[in-house]
């Protein structure tokens, strides 16, 4: 899905005026909150207000959208720990040596790792499995939705289009609020919000290396090349 940018992108110049000079202090402080704002990785991103619903919704869809991957990218880590630990593999073993140690375990039950695009999963050639083996295929597929849900968002996209107009959106925030101060203190919730996205940029590419990470493993488990 493709974002596009909905505003005129053109630079914004303005002749300061006496009262912009007196208010710089203030403006000072705000470009130093700005440069000190931060999200820890694994919290929630929330965005703040701008006064401008089209902007207003975007952030929130940014925000929206890059829990939820979050949110897969820890499910993805919670089932690979899982099935390591339930296997006796090593903190640091990769995904491909668990399989093999699954497949070795449940030689008799004709196990095999499948995969077809990013559809990943454990077949059994037999009806009665074991307990055991059928958390596995279970956890495997946790994996499996994780792992599709982190490549497949379309948070890039997103923050593409934020990137592309940042001079058109300060523009438009400026011009829902005619008072100076109101828009100062709105001008800084847009800088923090971008900035914030940016950090999330970082995280979000992260997260789809683990993702990516996980499809190689378990292609060299099918015996297939992504």
């Amino acid at each position: 899905m493709a974002f596009s940018c909905c505003f005129a992108c053109c630079p914004l110049i303005v002749e300061p005026s006496r009262e912009r000079e007196r208010l710089n202090p203030q403006h000072s402080r705000n470009r130093e909150r700005i440069r000190n704002v931060n999200f820890t990785k694994g919290t929630p991103l929330t965005m703040k207000r701008v006064n401008v619903p089209e902007l207003d919704a975007l952030f929130n869809s940014i925000a929206e959208t890059f829990n939820k991957q979050q949110d897969h990218c820890l499910s993805l880590q919670e089932a690979t720990q899982t099935l390591r630990n339930s296997y006796d593999c090593s903190p640091v073993s990769s995904l491909s040596v668990c399989m093999e140690k699954i497949l070795q375990e449940h030689s008799a039950y004709n196990v095999q790792v499948c995969m077809e695009g990013y559809r990943f999963w454990l077949d059994v050639g037999v009806e009665e499995v074991p307990q055991k083996l059928k958390q596995t295929q279970q956890q495997v597929g946790k994996l499996n939705f994780a792992t599709k849900g982190i490549v497949s968002t379309t948070i890039e996209e997103m923050i593409y289009s934020v990137h592309q107009c940042q001079d058109s959106l300060m523009e438009k925030v400026k011009d829902s609020s005619p008072e100076y101060l109101d828009w100062m203190r709105l001008e800084s919730n847009l800088k923090e919000n971008i900035e914030k996205i940016n950090q999330a940029q970082k995280f979000s590419e992260e997260y789809r290396e683990e993702a990516n990470y996980v499809l190689l493993n378990m292609a060299k488990s099918a015996n297939l090349t992504l």
